[in-house]
């Protein structure tokens, strides 16, 4: 629901911390697929999403009555889904034996017997890409998201990880350093 709507993440912020629920449905629903791609990115685990996603509208909505308009709703709603992806992923990662849980649907075979066709080679790109982000800090991986899925700026990533701009731009910078290292000979698309 990101399209211009007529009330203002302020002003549903208000009724919201007032008890009104369809404030607080409205801000879910003008927010939730960013937090949703935020989430999948770091996680990486289509399966832990979901999970982290409710998480972190738990907290929102738990938080949202000291929420002081002095600062973008969704700045803080990026450092909130930043912040839980990163806690979950770490929690979820110390139980998980191994981290390739995810099914992936697109068959070397079907590859195989359809090379021209645009949607499975970009499937197995953007496999190869994931596989590559799973290999990368988990703060690396956020700094990378942040920056390139979502297009945050550099000062709005600090804020969000707590560190400074120059830590952020070493995480990018280390980031894209380690993704380029390992994709380097294996896209043939």
């Amino acid at each position: 629901m990101n399209r211009q709507d007529p009330v203002s993440d302020e002003a549903l912020i208000e009724a919201a911390q007032k008890g009104d629920r369809n404030a607080a449905a409205w801000l879910y629903n003008r927010h939730v697929d960013r937090v949703h791609r935020i989430c999948y990115r770091i996680v990486l685990d289509p399966s832990q999403v979901q999970d982290c996603v409710q998480e972190v509208w738990l907290k929102v909505f738990r938080k949202l009555g000291r929420f002081r308009c002095d600062r973008s709703f969704a700045a803080w709603l990026n450092s909130v889904t930043a912040n839980t992806a990163i806690d979950y992923y770490r929690k979820w990662i110390r139980h998980a034996n191994h981290i390739k849980g995810y099914e992936i649907h697109t068959e070397v075979a079907a590859i195989d017997e359809n090379p021209g066709d645009r949607q499975l080679d970009n499937a197995l790109v953007q496999r190869r890409i994931r596989e590559a982000l799973e290999t990368i800090s988990v703060n690396q991986r956020t700094a990378f998201v942040l920056r390139y899925y979502e297009d945050m700026p550099i000062a709005e990533i600090a804020q969000t990880l707590g560190c400074t701009k120059g830590a952020v731009r070493t995480h990018i910078r280390r980031s894209l350093l380690a993704l380029r290292a390992k994709l380097t000979g294996k896209i043939d698309v």
